[in-house]
């Protein structure tokens, strides 16, 4: 029997490890990336790892046989200034590589996990969308500007003939190390922080957003960019959430924007003294604040999809931080 191959990259990752998951279910050949030094979440003998020892390799480039789809979920996700060099090497020039690879390898669908942070922002009201207007001054963070470059070289490999689908997830909520992805608002209030933001998340859960991705393989879609959002919430709701499902006080005192900025500047420098990872950078700071929400009509129609809800999504991911001694 002869099996539909996948290439996929970022496969250790928060969202990668699920879609690993449904990629085996479904009975798909998989060649996975990860970084030499990473652990291996899942084995099957349907799965083969392909190990990349370090930013500079392009060894996952070298698609190893005939693939007929690559999910390229791979990204470095850092609002550090001191990363933005390796921010733009793997977000943005990877993706354009990998692209072109697959174009020459004639894969049939080349699927790209974007951002929310990479859409525009001019839009007239508070809803953002796939078609908000764009601008180059808007980023608040040089990740957003990298996921929205890789976009836009995307776009033209498809026009010489790549079939791509861009996927646009807001905040992804599920497991992970502590002080990795979503995680680390759950290890922030864990920690039992008192202060969060005026503003909003949105948000979706890992298992959704996996589920979506591994839909869109084999349909007609092609040449499409989604947003992927389940709602939206405040920062002060959410984070009650969490510390009710982890029978903790919720963080009380609500900060304006400049006393984030503020606390990132002495977290980063306890950071430092402490050799513990900071929660707060600068550009997280800066993001602070957020009224927008996210709106994924166009997803939820296309993928007819019931969202898990908030409530799903924090109880799952606590109880499985906590199996793993992360909470």
């Amino acid at each position: 029997m002869s099996h539909k191959t996948v290439l996929l990259t970022g496969a250790t990752g928060l969202l990668g490890k699920q879609i690993l998951q449904q990629l085996i279910a479904q009975d798909y050949k998989i060649y996975a990336c990860k970084r030499v030094d990473s652990h291996i979440p899942l084995a099957s003998e349907k799965l083969n790892w392909i190990e990349i020892k370090s930013i500079e390799d392009d060894l996952f480039l070298l698609i190893p046989e005939k693939v007929d789809y690559v999910i390229h979920a791979g990204a470095l996700v850092s609002y550090k200034k001191s990363d933005t060099a390796k921010i733009y090497q793997i977000n943005t020039q990877w993706t354009s590589k990998l692209a072109k690879v697959a174009l020459e390898a004639g894969v049939k669908k080349f699927i790209f996990i974007s951002s929310i942070s990479a859409l525009g922002i001019r839009s007239q009201d508070i809803f953002i969308d796939e078609d908000t207007p764009k601008s180059e001054n808007e980023f608040l963070s040089n990740y957003g500007r990298s996921k929205r470059q890789a976009e836009e070289l995307l776009w033209d490999v498809s026009s010489d003939g790549l079939p791509i689908v861009i996927f646009n997830p807001s905040v992804i909520i599920g497991p992970a190390k502590r002080y990795q992805s979503s995680a680390q608002l759950f290890g922030y209030v864990g920690d039992q922080k008192p202060f969060y933001t005026k503003g909003l998340i949105n948000y979706i859960d890992v298992r959704d957003v996996a589920k979506i991705i591994v839909q869109s393989l084999e349909n007609k879609i092609r040449n499409e960019q989604f947003v992927l959002n389940a709602g939206s919430i405040s920062y002060h709701d959410f984070f009650k959430a969490i510390a009710k499902q982890l029978n903790l006080k919720a963080p009380k005192i609500g900060v304006p924007k400049f006393m984030v900025i503020l606390g990132a500047v002495l977290e980063n420098i306890f950071s430092k003294l402490s050799g513990k990872p900071a929660t707060l950078t600068m550009e997280t700071a800066k993001m602070a604040g957020n009224k927008k929400i996210y709106n994924a009509e166009k997803a939820k129609n296309t993928f007819n999809i019931r969202y898990k809800t908030l409530e799903e999504s924090i109880e799952w991911t606590v109880n499985e931080m906590q199996k793993e001694g992360e909470l």
